[in-house]
């Protein structure tokens, strides 16, 4: 992807993961992630669901489950849950109504909270919004249901986790990025908060719609999310149109909700 506008670099450390900072990236987040009551412009999302609670059930009927050898409290895998092993092999387990918040390794994971502030100085946001919050935009390359191609005039559909895309074999190895947006389709920037690879429930909080979509990409500028004082999550325009039937632009202030979810879950639409 190409931006335009490239501003000094002042990178924060908190929460992040990704390039190196001194590769000249913005930061988007801030609050501690605390819960409590939903601040103005924050979305209102209903309690965890009972597959949240059923899967904190299944982990303590089969020692600690999906966080054996966890000694600090890491996200579950759908992400509505954290939880760690306790040393006589009991799971210890959180639902998190608005969702789990990855940390680095070694750190412990946290539930999200309600508020979130913004600080992004340098190219592109890197730090996560700690609420999950985001205004939602469209770029890229991409197919519709019909299989018609959909191109980006103000992208170069040559998304920074080609490499690795390609070495997981999710795009063909001689394939262009063009290629690859196209064979992946739901997929999104903000890849220097999250990850390149990393898979994310985007979700319209009035509709309760979600897909599942792939950080392919960095960015989007921060002089974007300076100008509406919010994280922005940049997503192709089949998520865009699918979760609300147009694309949107940043200054339509369009909230989604994100919550990174495990490698393995497949892609598209949630059922």
């Amino acid at each position: 992807m190409i931006w335009l506008v490239a501003l000094p670099c002042a990178c924060s450390s908190q929460l992040t993961v990704g390039p190196d900072p001194s590769a000249c990236q913005g930061d988007a987040g801030g609050a501690d992630a605390t819960t409590g009551p939903p601040a103005d412009g924050a979305t209102s999302l209903p309690d965890a669901s009972p597959a949240a609670e059923a899967s904190a059930g299944d982990a303590a009927s089969a020692g600690c489950g999906e966080f054996t050898g966890d000694t600090v409290y890491t996200c579950s895998k759908d992400g509505n849950a954290r939880g760690k092993c306790e040393a006589d092999a009991s799971p210890r387990v959180e639902v998190c109504p608005r969702g789990c918040l990855r940390s680095p390794t070694g750190q412990d994971a946290v539930c999200m909270g309600a508020t979130a502030t913004l600080d992004c100085t340098g190219s592109y946001g890197k730090t996560k919004a700690v609420n999950g919050d985001y205004y939602i935009t469209a770029f890229g390359c991409w197919l519709d249901a019909a299989g018609v191609e959909h191109t980006d005039p103000g992208d170069n559909c040559l998304p920074s986790c080609l490499a690795q895309a390609k070495a997981a074999g999710l795009c063909d190895a001689n394939g262009t990025g063009k290629d690859c947006e196209e064979k992946i389709t739901w997929f999104t920037a903000d890849a220097a908060r999250f990850g390149c690879l990393a898979r994310l429930r985007v979700t319209d909080p009035k509709s309760g719609k979600a897909v599942i979509a792939l950080a392919l990409d960095y960015g989007p500028a921060c002089s974007v999310e300076n100008g509406v004082s919010k994280a922005v999550l940049d997503t192709s325009g089949r998520i865009d149109r699918y979760l609300f039937g147009a694309d949107q632009g940043a200054t339509d202030k369009t909230l989604v909700h994100v919550v990174e979810v495990d490698p393995s879950t497949p892609l598209g639409p949630v059922p």
